[in-house]
């Protein structure tokens, strides 16, 4: 049953059918495979940045939920942006409010998902910001920039070179999304969705009609 999510809990949603792969350089993404447990997806193990196995049962929040997150660094179109910045561009969100979906243009987590990423993004116009952000080492402006084109998305992408974003919030996993409401306010960390439900955007609805998040 759903259940309101006070101040310091963790608004995660199940872990079924989850479509994650780690954080890393971009040169080990065809390492070997994990074997998760029962009930949760198998991750390409990319012993990157932050070494070892890194699954999407291990990601755990550096930031409670109902926390103020820091004011860390992207850069969008070449041009380097605080996120309290992001949060005053009218033409990215109207109040503040941003979700943000860890993603890179080489994963095959990131391409079962992005289209509804864009789609989410579209929807939300003129209510909040839908930001894909690329936090894995080897990525470029110019490879995001021309794989944007070739896929057709029209969402903003921002990109944190040195994994320093994703460092803020203990993410080690693609697909991984965090929604910050109009405050500066941790709302939610967890899936993006999954083949039957559509997190990121239950969780977003709420947040936006001022409700708190469901926990499943």
């Amino acid at each position: 049953a759903a259940a309101g999510s006070a101040p310091g809990q963790k608004a995660v949603m199940g872990h079924e059918s989850t479509q994650y792969e780690s954080i890393g350089h971009k040169q080990h993404v065809t390492a070997g495979h994990s074997t998760a447990p029962h009930g949760q997806s198998s991750t390409h193990d990319h012993r990157g940045r932050h070494g070892g196995h890194l699954t999407a049962s291990n990601a755990e929040p550096k930031i409670a939920i109902g926390e103020k997150v820091p004011d860390f660094e992207v850069t969008l179109n070449g041009k380097v942006w605080k996120l309290s910045e992001l949060q005053k561009n009218a033409e990215i969100t109207p109040d503040g409010t941003l979700v943000l979906t860890f993603w890179c243009s080489f994963c095959h987590s990131c391409r079962s998902v992005e289209m509804s990423l864009d789609k989410l993004a579209q929807e939300s116009k003129g209510k909040a910001g839908v930001i894909a952000l690329d936090a894995s080492f080897g990525e470029t402006q110019e490879e995001i920039s021309a794989f944007k084109k070739k896929k057709g998305l029209t969402l903003p992408i921002v990109l944190s070179a040195d994994g320093s974003a994703a460092d803020v919030f203990g993410v080690n996993s693609t697909t991984t999304t965090v929604i910050i409401d109009s405050k500066g306010t941790l709302r939610y960390f967890g899936q993006f969705g999954d083949r039957s439900h559509s997190y990121a955007k239950e969780a977003l609805s709420a947040v936006l009609a001022g409700k708190d998040v469901p926990v499943k």
